[in-house]
């Protein structure tokens, strides 16, 4: 969670009273003792309001459960990060993930188990992307990463990174935890917008998990 509206909420209180402090010596020739007293209350005050701005700005953002960005971020962001892909000479692509049989798992444990999966499964996306890729839960047990390459072989080795730490958490769990992954590449002439581009992951996501059932 970001600092910035306790900082300006701080800054801007201390200031005034500040100020009114000063002013208020220059036309009396003294400073009142309560007026020193009340900057802890102020600053306090201020922090308490600061946070609550910034608590909502993070949660506009992020996902409550799993502390990844939330799908409004990434149709938020979309351009900028096209931006950026375009100044560096990279790619943009979209990985879309699946959590295999996940009603099976809250069914079979409880949802308590389902969150705690959910919730290792971001931790594992994020652990296996870079800062600059943005890392979503597009919904229920739906994921994306929106992110940039230059060579192609480096989005294989993410998936493939991520597959190995999904076994690891099987393992580790006792019990089946897998992902279907469908990928697309951004290109001008086959995608208009990020939800072309979105569709095109979805439909190899699909086929993934239907090989998956066959």
């Amino acid at each position: 969670m970001k600092y910035r509206g306790r900082l300006i909420a701080m800054s801007i209180t201390l200031f005034v009273h500040t100020a009114y402090i000063i002013i208020y010596y220059f036309r009396v020739g003294r400073v009142d003792i309560m007026d020193l007293l009340v900057y802890p209350l102020f600053a306090a005050v201020a922090y308490w309001a600061g946070y609550q701005y910034d608590k909502a700005v993070y949660y506009s953002e992020k996902d409550a459960l799993t502390n990844l960005y939330n799908r409004r971020f990434v149709l938020a962001s979309f351009d900028r990060i096209g931006a950026v892909a375009s100044r560096t000479n990279s790619q943009l692509f979209i990985l879309l993930m699946d959590c295999d049989n996940f009603k099976d798992i809250n069914d079979a444990y409880n949802h308590q188990t389902g969150d705690r999966v959910l919730q290792r499964i971001s931790h594992i996306l994020q652990l296996s992307t870079r800062k600059v890729d943005i890392v979503s839960r597009w919904g229920g047990d739906e994921f994306l990463i929106l992110g940039q390459y230059k060579d192609a072989s480096g989005v294989e080795v993410l998936v493939n990174r991520i597959q190995k730490e999904i076994r690891a958490l099987s393992d580790e769990l006792g019990f089946r935890v897998s992902l279907s992954i469908g990928c697309a590449v951004y290109n001008e002439r086959e995608h208009k917008d990020l939800s072309s581009l979105i569709k095109a992951a979805d439909e190899h996501m699909y086929s993934s998990k239907l090989s998956k059932k066959n």
